[in-house]
């Protein structure tokens, strides 16, 4: 992927995020509900429950296409379907060749950070000129042109 930028649909993202938090919530129930069990000495009612939070965590999982060779040898290239799926490239063009709103946006982020690099370093070059200048006049020094006398 080398930092490529992607986009997101709006629906994947909220699908992603409301799926961690399906699965967080899955969690806090699977532990309240085998702990309960556990206090009332029922530990085969602990079992069966355990096995039902199993079987609907097992669903959610399939429900996000997520390749089983990714999940045993996490390599990116192992998301390629997903990916296309779900990640729009930065770079999308629309049918007339015309760049989309979102690759023109982060086209000009890109240019601005790229500006705003370049600004810095003319500052600071400014400033360790202005270093100099103040340790040659603290030096009693004179600058080197005709203004100076």
């Amino acid at each position: 992927m080398d930092n490529e930028l992607y986009l997101i649909h709006l629906d994947d993202y909220l699908s992603h995020v409301d799926g961690k938090l399906d699965m967080y919530d899955l969690l806090l129930e699977l532990v309240r509900s085998v702990r309960k069990d556990l206090e009332a000495g029922e530990p085969s009612q602990a079992m069966r429950t355990l096995c039902g939070y199993e079987q609907q965590a097992h669903e959610m999982y399939e429900g996000w296409d997520i390749p089983d060779d990714y999940t045993a040898f996490c390599d990116i290239n192992d998301l390629g379907p997903l990916m296309e799926r779900e990640l729009l490239p930065a770079d999308d063009e629309d049918d007339d060749g015309d760049m989309s709103a979102a690759p023109r946006l982060l086209r000009a982020v890109g240019q601005l950070t790229e500006s705003t690099r370049n600004i810095l370093a003319v500052a600071n070059e400014i400033v360790e000129f202005e270093e100099e200048i103040d340790r040659l006049l603290a030096e009693n020094e004179k600058p080197e042109n005709d203004c100076a006398e």
